[in-house]
């Protein structure tokens, strides 16, 4: 027999199971180390290259180390939005790294134009990214369970069964 309480009970262990998979893999993704340490070698670069080349020599390599940063954060959180919206990011810190070195403001139309090109790509981009999926956040020795076909919340739906006919009346 069909249990509405069983089907519901499943699929919150399901969920349960799924948030608790999140939680333990958000931190142990290599990529966020990456990202902090770059930023601190572009922050040491950009100290080191500031006493030659003045304020650009700081500028510079801090921009370009937080586009990656921005880049390399977006790509650990597994999710095709996500690495969609640090690739505007990634945009906007190249482009005023440039304007900084550069000294010539208008150039800040550069990022916009390419931001306005990857507002139209959106969705090419993110068919691009089909390969991140929820199962290439499983280590892989390890499957997430599949229900058995005789558990109660996965029977098939069956139609009540109908009362007999009655044999038509008899006219007379």
């Amino acid at each position: 027999m069909y249990d509405p309480y069983g089907d519901r009970q499943q699929r919150r262990a399901q969920r349960r199971y799924a948030r608790e998979m999140r939680r333990f893999y958000r931190y142990q993704n290599p990529m966020r180390g990456l990202a902090g340490g770059l930023f601190l070698t572009a922050l040491i670069i950009g100290f080191a290259l500031s006493p030659v080349w003045g304020s650009k020599g700081f500028l510079l390599p801090l921009f370009i180390g937080l586009a990656f940063v921005s880049l390399f954060g977006s790509f650990s959180t597994m999710s095709r939005n996500g690495i969609y919206s640090g690739l505007y990011g990634f945009i906007w810190l190249l482009g005023l790294g440039l304007c900084f070195v550069i000294g010539f403001w208008p150039w800040i139309l550069l990022p916009v134009a390419v931001t306005m090109t990857l507002g139209v790509l959106f969705r090419p981009i993110l068919s691009g990214l089909g390969f991140l999926t929820a199962a290439s956040m499983q280590p892989s020795g390890q499957q997430q369970p599949y229900p058995q076909q005789g558990q109660p919340g996965n029977q098939p739906y069956q139609q009540p069964e109908q009362q007999q006919e009655l044999p038509p009346m008899e006219q007379s």
